[in-house]
């Protein structure tokens, strides 16, 4: 009798911490797709602006690459570019395009002679938004949230590459950035 009912104790307890976990898993998932929600809806500066800031900060640069990620401080746009001597990194705050950070690095000798600076240029013509991105990239999951954007280059397309979450899934939608046409859909 006395084992029966150690038994049940340990039942009864095991169910509770496994329900408690469940529910912190559960909790954590709903915070991600809060905060993905958040990245965006507090976003107030385009992709567009963003880069308008760093080409002011580093004129006569060539952009290669923009990231829009939550930090501390809120949404930061992180645009990057180089010239034939040095690469340039420019952190903006994506709620009043104040400069966060800025960086400049020398290239190696191997970087300044294979660095092809027009095959790295993102092409910035008629640029879709972030917003809009994660509108096509939500629609082919069919649901989910978009939680990380990068723009980046690949065999002489512009592409934004969306992370979206669906459940515990997580998919990566390539997007055309000049025309929204979707390039490809990952699993990851």
């Amino acid at each position: 009798m006395k084992k029966r009912v150690i038994g049940f104790g340990v039942a009864i307890f095991i169910s509770i911490l496994l329900g408690g976990c469940s529910n912190k898993a559960n909790n954590a998932e709903s915070s991600s797709v809060k905060s993905s929600k958040t990245l965006i809806s507090k976003t107030k500066v385009s992709a567009n602006e963003a880069i308008k800031v760093y080409q002011k900060t580093y004129p006569d640069t060539s952009v290669t690459s923009l990231e829009l990620e939550k930090s501390l401080r809120g949404p930061v746009y992180k645009v990057e570019g180089i010239d034939d001597q040095k690469e340039y990194q420019v952190n903006i705050n994506a709620k009043n395009k104040k400069i966060l950070q800025n960086s400049q690095e020398e290239l190696d000798e191997d970087d300044q002679n294979e660095s092809d600076r027009k095959a790295d240029t993102l092409d910035l013509s008629n640029l879709i938004s972030v917003k809009k991105a994660a509108r096509i990239a939500e629609k082919k999951v069919k649901g989910g949230k978009s939680t990380e954007f990068s723009l980046d280059k690949d065999l002489g397309t512009t592409y934004w590459d969306v992370t979206v979450k669906k459940g515990s899934q997580e998919k990566n939608i390539k997007i055309n950035a000049n025309n929204g046409k979707v390039l490809q859909v990952e699993n990851d």
